[in-house]
């Protein structure tokens, strides 16, 4: 396999090595804190089982199947969704069957991202730049995997050719996610975007909470004594040094913490906490938790892969080895 994958980068010119910041042995405390992200991977996921239950989901299959919700093939549908998340949900939360779950969330997020989010909402007239849920789902989603594989103690013979293969996956994942900010961004320098800015956080307010509203027209009160078209393109500006920085891997010590700040400031506001929640449902398209939310995991993923120094595996007398460690815990 590894092969396979070395012959099929080279073959779309994809053959340069990854990082070299991103060694192929990692340290204990980088492999707690991926396992502390694929729990928390695991809890979204759990949630989104939840909301797959829920009437409001079965509605929308019945209006997508163009069937009566009371129908045998809508309620087969919605329980064939329901236990797609939650296989996906145990195995993030326990680490088994790790694999089978990525081909599983892989053809489930394909199917959600064609069918009910259409590919994407590309349409700044209504404050849609990004690709949607499912590519940052799916990215998230393929970080969680890579960085449970590389997690696993190896056996000192074993060959690196494998490892090294996850580490091409991961630099490839930071592409793919380098361009859905770069798509991102040319939709943000969109006039009428940048001349609505603050519309689409007052938009953000339908049926949330009083605290989510007085949250949000605080945010509007302050960019609009500051200036809505000045915020407008800072915002951009900024969306287009992250992607860039994602996409050559320079001044990622900056701009991956940045990241995570600011797509957690973006599900506050715009997204409004990915809200509003009701019984089995949330403001997000497939009623799932949250976009911009699944953005900041992602940059933790690649900040605890690309920042924190690596731990060497070669021992000296008397220390244990990170292979050593990872069977102890």
């Amino acid at each position: 396999m590894p092969d396979v994958t070395s012959a099929i980068f080279r073959w779309v010119g994809l053959d340069a090595p990854p990082d070299a910041s991103t060694a192929l042995s990692i340290s204990a405390s980088q492999a707690r804190q991926f396992r502390n992200f694929r729990v928390f991977f695991g809890l979204v996921w759990l949630y989104d089982a939840w909301t797959a239950s829920s009437g409001a989901t079965k509605h929308a299959i019945a209006q997508f199947l163009g069937l009566p919700f009371a129908s045998t093939a809508v309620h087969l549908t919605g329980t064939a969704v329901m236990f797609f998340a939650l296989y996906i949900a145990l195995a993030l939360l326990f680490g088994r069957g790790m694999r089978a779950a990525l081909w599983v969330g892989i053809g489930y997020l394909t199917v959600m991202w064609i069918a009910v989010e259409r590919g994407g909402d590309f349409n700044p007239a209504t404050g849609g730049t990004d690709a949607g849920i499912a590519p940052p789902y799916l990215i998230a989603l393929l970080l969680a995997y890579l960085t449970w594989r590389i997690s696993q103690p190896r056996p000192p013979e074993a060959n690196a050719a494998g490892n090294n293969s996850y580490h091409l996956w991961i630099y490839v994942a930071r592409l793919m996610f380098g361009f859905l900010w770069a798509w991102d961004t040319l939709f943000k320098f969109h006039p009428y975007f940048i001349t609505h800015f603050v519309s689409f956080l007052s938009g953000a307010e339908a049926g949330q909470p009083a605290w989510i509203v007085g949250w949000l027209k605080l945010w509007i009160v302050l960019i609009t004594h500051t200036s809505p078209i000045l915020v407008g393109i800072v915002s951009a500006i900024a969306e287009a040094l992250i992607a860039w920085s994602l996409l050559s891997g320079k001044l990622m010590r900056i701009f991956l913490p940045f990241g995570l700040v600011y797509s957690l400031m973006i599900w506050s506001t715009a997204e409004g906490f990915g809200g509003p929640y009701g019984n089995g449902v949330s403001g997000m398209p497939g009623n799932m938790f949250g976009n911009a939310v699944i953005y900041a995991l992602i940059f933790g993923y690649f900040m605890v892969l690309y920042r924190q120094p690596l731990r060497n595996t070669r021992t000296k007398e008397g220390q244990d080895s990170v292979d050593e460690q990872l069977l102890s815990q």
